[in-house]
């Protein structure tokens, strides 16, 4: 994705789902890219891949997932949808202002992306939000994900929707995961469909939690105070 021809709106985010262990953020953005990217340089895209097929009746070119890049094994049922001519009613729509490849789960499919290590970040632009659209996230070799999210479970963030809206901000949007390890991803829908562009992933420093940043203070507080008290004795013995 190159090109993107709506406005971008405030960042919002919210902790979704939590544990002992663990505290997803959802961070939400209507732009094409991840947080201070303005370019593909910085996200993977599907805008290499070829797209010689077309469903039959529709304008779709689409071509099959490669079982690797970005440093990501893909695995699954889903389609590169080439975004000139990537709408038809009913099947799957471009994410407003995309105008390149995206990638497409349609109804009852899915797509698994495995990771050659452990990550606490992951982030895609997410085309028209659906209920049914899911993302599932796995750690360690287990056969069943630790948390799940669909769409509807993200409306709580202020700058998201999920009514599937074509064009509108609130259903177009960056949205991005941290606070939560994982190894594998698994997108899927149950209806036509999940469309999304430009991943990112990585590992990111934790933000320290409201009580530790209370310690942090109360430690630099201390300190001050003592440098304060150290220069008055300094004062006093040279005068």
């Amino acid at each position: 994705m190159r090109k993107f021809l709506a406005p971008l709106c405030t960042i919002a985010a919210l902790v979704i789902w939590s544990d002992h262990a663990r505290a997803v953020v959802v961070t939400a953005s209507n732009g094409p890219f991840s947080a201070g990217n303005s370019n593909t340089n910085n996200d993977i895209t599907f805008d290499g891949v070829a797209t010689p097929n077309t469903f039959s009746g529709t304008s779709i070119h689409w071509g099959t997932v490669p079982a690797s890049f970005g440093g990501i094994a893909f695995s699954g049922t889903a389609i590169i949808a080439k975004n000139a001519a990537g709408t038809a009613a009913g099947i799957s729509a471009t994410p407003a202002g995309d105008t390149t490849n995206y990638m497409s789960i349609l109804g009852g499919k899915s797509e698994t992306l495995t990771f050659s290590g452990t990550q606490n970040k992951f982030g895609l632009y997410w085309g028209s939000i659906d209920s049914y659209n899911s993302i599932a996230f796995y750690l360690g070799g287990s056969a069943s994900p630790f948390l799940t999210l669909f769409g509807n479970n993200l409306n709580a963030v202020p700058a998201l929707g999920f009514n599937g809206d074509q064009s509108g901000a609130l259903t177009n949007a960056y949205v991005t995961f941290t606070g939560l390890n994982f190894d594998k991803i698994v997108l899927a829908s149950s209806s036509n469909s999940f469309e999304f562009d430009n991943i990112s992933y990585g590992n990111v420093s934790p933000v320290p939690e409201p009580s530790t940043w209370a310690m942090m203070l109360l430690g630099f507080a201390g300190i001050g105070f003592a440098y304060r008290r150290h220069r008055s004795r300094l004062a006093v013995t040279a005068a």
